[in-house]
């Protein structure tokens, strides 16, 4: 079992534009501009609606400020109506603001992102079709991003592929390579593969002497398993536009996920630099395990401020911190990181410092310098919190399990039911044998958040691993994948459930999809054992050794070959 990411969502390019938090409605000088518009009535209703929105009401605001707007000519208060409605889920009242918005302004262009999308929302596809094509006919180049998020933005994903389809059928997509790709990625991201593919297309015999195009295309040939024709893709987009940072920033993490780090760092080297290209250097140095490339890239850093020491500022400092821990140059990293002076930034370099003291021996000087933090109340306080979780963390890696254990609590003490600390401290009691305290942790977290995929997986899994009650775990394991169904880790338990469970056969084709779906060291343990109780030796010794190749260290799989005797 290992720690997933939080489980992904439909990605937003843009910032949200057209669904105003409540905060950002609450403007209160607007009351005074909109008061002399309004009628008594109104105004009544206009105050009303402030002092609703302010005190968290915004279905009652939402009521208020529509009734303000429907005995008023200011189009202001019927905007203010529709956005408080969408931001309530408010459908019935944001209709009525939205064509009291259209009745007194009909030329406002910034009104049809928010009927697109709750038309969208409503199911109401000619409606949605309608409102999108007149935002995109607009001249400002933005509109389709607008349009984008509209669509982004919905609970039907279904319904939005098949509107996104009306318009490129339609020709309504403006002639901007970047549009193109934006609305091909929703397509995919909505689930229609093949709209994507048909966009991709177009654009290709549309824009042929763009880079955004190629690099389109690229992602597409690496999605088909053609790593030569991707590579090609990307060479293609950078001989097209050599100078673009941000295409060579592209270009990099399009060739990192084809699997080829050293050649995304290469890319980066070249042309100007600043910190976050460097920081992108780093990391994909790193990946490749290229510690002359690091080496290089440390040593530029520190020549460059030598010749100019403006230069060194907080960002080049924890640069330069990073480089020092992958170059196991601790002493050097501590330094750099003591220097930093930013308020905001200073917690997260004591966290370093600490790490660097550990390196050096004095995990007491280490502790020391995290109960600092952790008693200071002008330290922010995620900081804070982490410091509770890295302090059991290089414990743990002490083999002191049960301070570990004491430190989880104590944060706990401050940072009651923080999901993180409960988490830790739930997969420390498990590896302490304290299974039961271990389930209690788990299932606090599920009550606190239904739809925590990570808690639900790692709740079946340890019942399912340290326990008998397989049909129970079975059931949290079923109920993480309904929310992560691609998730390997998940699948992974699924997986071994079915082994505890006597159902080699059916273990074998979960295991097995989940290590394709992310080969990983412990997934190799867990594939291999079946293999090897299923009689299948060969496979489940050359399994092993992929996974030894990942991770020649990981525990697990390395106690799970010497039990078996592999």
């Amino acid at each position: 079992m290992r720690i997933m990411p939080c489980r992904n969502t439909l990605p937003l390019l843009l910032a949200c534009l057209f669904v105003l938090p409540t905060s950002a409605v609450v403007a209160s000088e607007a009351v005074d501009s909109r008061a002399a518009a309004a009628s008594e009535d109104g105004l009544v209703s206009l105050l009303s609606a402030e002092f609703e929105l302010q005190g968290g009401e915004t279905a009652s605001a939402a009521a208020s400020y529509l009734k303000a707007a429907e005995g008023s000519d200011d189009s202001a208060l019927a905007e203010r109506a529709a956005r408080v409605a969408l931001a309530a889920g408010e459908p019935d009242i944001a209709q009525r603001a939205l064509a009291r918005w259209a009745e007194l302004k009909p030329e406002a262009v910034e009104r049809l992102p928010l009927e697109a999308n709750l038309a969208l929302n409503l199911g109401q596809r000619q409606v949605a079709v309608d409102s999108l094509r007149q935002l995109l006919k607009q001249d400002d180049g933005s509109q389709w991003q607008l349009a984008l998020q509209a669509m982004a933005q919905t609970e039907s994903r279904e319904l939005s592929a098949s509107v996104l389809g009306d318009l490129v059928d339609a020709d309504a997509l403006p002639a901007e390579p970047d549009a193109w790709y934006g609305f091909g990625s929703l397509a995919r991201d909505l689930g229609d593969d093949a709209l994507s593919d048909r966009m991709a297309d177009i654009a290709m015999q549309r824009f042929p002497d763009r880079a955004r195009v190629w690099l389109w295309q690229a992602d597409r040939q690496r999605r088909a398993g053609d790593l030569s024709a991707a590579r090609s893709a990307v060479d293609k987009a950078l001989a097209l536009e050599p100078e673009d940072t941000r295409l060579r920033m592209t270009a990099a993490t399009e060739l990192n996920t084809q699997g080829d780090p050293a050649a995304a760092a290469a890319i980066l080297a070249k042309g100007p630099q600043n910190a976050l290209i460097r920081t992108g250097r780093l990391a994909y140095l790193a990946r490749a395990h290229d510690e002359a490339g690091l080496s290089a890239l440390y040593e530029e850093i520190k020549a460059e401020i030598a010749e100019d020491p403006s230069r060194l500022d907080d960002p080049q400092r924890f640069l330069l911190g990073q480089l020092g821990e992958l170059l196991k140059r601790p002493q050097e990293a501590m330094e750099w990181y003591e220097g930093v002076r930013d308020p905001a930034r200073r917690g997260e370099a004591a966290l370093r410092i600490a790490v660097q003291l550990e390196a050096l021996d004095r995990l007491d000087d280490a502790e020391d310098r995290l109960r600092e933090m952790q008693a200071s109340e002008a330290e922010d306080g995620q900081a804070v919190r982490d410091s509770y979780l890295l302090q059991a963390e290089l414990l743990r890696k002490h083999q002191r399990a049960q301070d570990a254990v004491d430190t989880y609590s104590r944060g706990l003490l401050i940072f009651e039911d923080d999901p993180q600390l409960l988490y830790a401290r739930a997969l420390t009691y498990e590896s302490l044998d304290q299974v039961d305290k271990a389930e209690a942790d788990l299932k606090r977290l599920v009550e606190l958040d239904p739809e925590d995929a990570n808690a639900l997986n790692a709740l079946g899994y340890t019942l399912a691993d340290r326990t008998q009650r397989f049909e129970e775990a079975l059931g949290y394991i079923r109920r993480a994948l309904e929310i992560e169904p691609e998730a390997a880790a998940m699948v992974d338990s699924l997986g071994w459930v079915m082994y505890r469970m006597g159902n080699a056969k059916e273990a074998l084709v979960q295991l097995r999809k989940a290590f394709e779906l992310q080969p990983d060291p412990e997934v190799a343990a867990h594939l291999g054992e079946v293999l090897w109780q299923s009689g299948q030796r060969e496979q489940a010794r050359a399994i092993w050794q992929r996974g030894l190749e990942l991770d020649p260290d990981n525990v697990v799989l390395k106690d799970t070959m010497q039990r078996l005797d592999a």
